[in-house]
């Protein structure tokens, strides 16, 4: 007995050498963005748009140039981890950390059309992470995205962020200190 089956509703398993290129893009387009961030000054412009929610959390442009390298980091280990053990959730993860970045641009374009001004970070997440994040989403198998793999993406995603500047806030001074 012969079982059709539809080819084209059947993903293509990434190779690794893929994974590790697509990995390596996200981690240099995620540093490209968070230098943008700080170079063009994120938390100067946050604070000039007092609207925004989250303005203390930023604190000031020290703690965010340490948090953005805790986020980066961070995502370096999940890459690092991923594609060093060959981990069967190395793509899913990706997929997950592209539609966090997708949401990040889209949150820089979402405020700069909202405060009229250009936030920082918006041309690279425009330029850079969304194209990049949507060939991952388009190229790698799809995500089945049950309530808890959202749910934990999502929280992922903020406590990452969230945990990133607090740990900046409370390393900040010590490393000011030595």
């Amino acid at each position: 007995m012969h079982i059709a089956t539809d080819v084209s509703t059947t993903p293509e398993l990434p190779t690794q050498k893929r994974l590790a290129v697509f990995w390596a893009a996200t981690i240099v387009a995620l540093a490209l963005h968070n230098a943008e961030e700080w170079l063009l000054g994120l938390t100067g412009w946050i604070a000039a748009h007092p609207w925004l929610p989250g303005r203390s959390l930023h604190g000031d442009q020290e703690q965010f140039g340490l948090a953005l390298v805790i986020v980066t980091a961070a995502i370096l280990t999940v890459a690092v981890i991923a594609v060093s053990t060959r981990a069967k959730w190395s793509a899913e993860a990706l997929v997950c950390v592209a539609y966090a970045l997708i949401a990040n641009a889209a949150g820089h374009l979402a405020i700069s059309v909202a405060s009229w001004s250009l936030m920082p970070g918006a041309l690279s997440g425009i330029l850079i992470l969304l194209p990049l994040s949507v060939i991952i989403v388009r190229t790698l198998p799809p995500v089945r995205w049950t309530m808890s793999i959202t749910v934990m993406t999502v929280i992922a995603a903020v406590a990452i962020v969230i945990g990133a500047l607090l740990v900046a806030a409370v390393l900040a001074p010590i490393i000011s200190a030595l």
